[in-house]
């Protein structure tokens, strides 16, 4: 090997150990007990992209996985994916997404909250309690990285949260319910379910949301009423609805219209001067 090539071979390795290494976890809430199940979903799902694809369920305690981008810009985004608040879809709308977002120079930080917790009397009950607890770790999770951003070489004015379905009414939720310390500077719900009377305050940060079409009316209505929302804070909002992908689409790409929305989204950034503009 010359003399030239031992540098760059080094580079190559050291790039595939970064990859190949597990993401470092920072635990959120050590005073609850460890717990939660990781598991195979049917490979029949229709958004299960190869066999040995992993999901996770009954998170008693939230961790956020850190994905620190090589060339950071100082932008950091949480990631909540979805899963009815009784699973995470973690690859497709969590890990997935991080890789990209490092890609554009972006620090994420996927966030396994708490969801499937059966302490309540009922079903029903046992959902909302994971709804609180849903937004309850989201707006610990901005705190955290705020506090910590020195750490992963981050403008503490520049932390966002996204979201995919429960992981975007968990968005909507730190995007409305925060106190100083946990206010995201901008928020990113992708075919998000609200929660119920949500109202934004005059301080809300920017939005960008995106939903497809021939989803659930649920979704394309909350889709829509955020942007009625913001308006009347006179907050900007991006709306894009996509006439064809369906629920769940996350990084998946399907060859529908959805697959557009990471490039709409990167746009969306770079002018809201959350990425360098090329």
């Amino acid at each position: 090997m010359t003399s030239l090539m031992k540098p760059i071979a080094a580079t190559l390795l050291l790039a595939f150990a970064a990859a190949a290494a597990p993401p470092r976890e920072i635990v959120l809430r050590p005073d609850l007990p460890a717990g939660e199940e990781w598991y195979t979903p049917e490979s029949t799902n229709q958004h299960v992209n190869h066999p040995s694809e992993k999901w996770v369920r009954k998170v008693k305690r939230p961790t956020m996985e850190v994905y620190p981008a090589a060339n950071p810009n100082g932008t950091a985004i949480i990631v909540a994916p979805g899963g009815g608040f009784s699973i995470l879809a973690i690859e497709h709308e969590g890990r997935d997404v991080a890789r990209w977002l490092n890609q554009l120079g972006v620090t994420a930080f996927v966030l396994r909250y708490r969801c499937g917790l059966e302490s309540g009397d009922t079903p029903a009950m046992n959902r909302q309690l994971s709804q609180k607890a849903a937004i309850e770790d989201g707006l610990l999770a901005v705190k955290t990285v705020r506090e910590r951003a020195a750490e992963w070489k981050l403008d503490p004015k520049r932390i966002g949260v996204m979201g995919f379905s429960a992981g975007g009414y968990l968005t909507i939720g730190v995007a409305t319910q925060y106190a100083p310390e946990s206010r995201p500077d901008f928020a990113i719900p992708i075919y998000a379910v609200a929660p119920e009377n949500y109202q934004p305050p005059a301080d809300a940060p920017p939005i960008f949301a995106a939903v497809a079409f021939d989803d659930n009316v649920r979704m394309t209505s909350t889709a829509t009423g955020l942007i009625e929302k913001w308006k009347q804070v006179k907050v900007p909002a991006e709306l894009h609805i996509f006439p064809d992908g369906g629920h769940g689409f996350g990084m998946n790409k399907k060859g529908k219209a959805s697959d557009a929305w990471t490039a709409l989204l990167a746009q969306w950034l770079r002018r809201m001067n959350l990425l360098p503009r090329p």
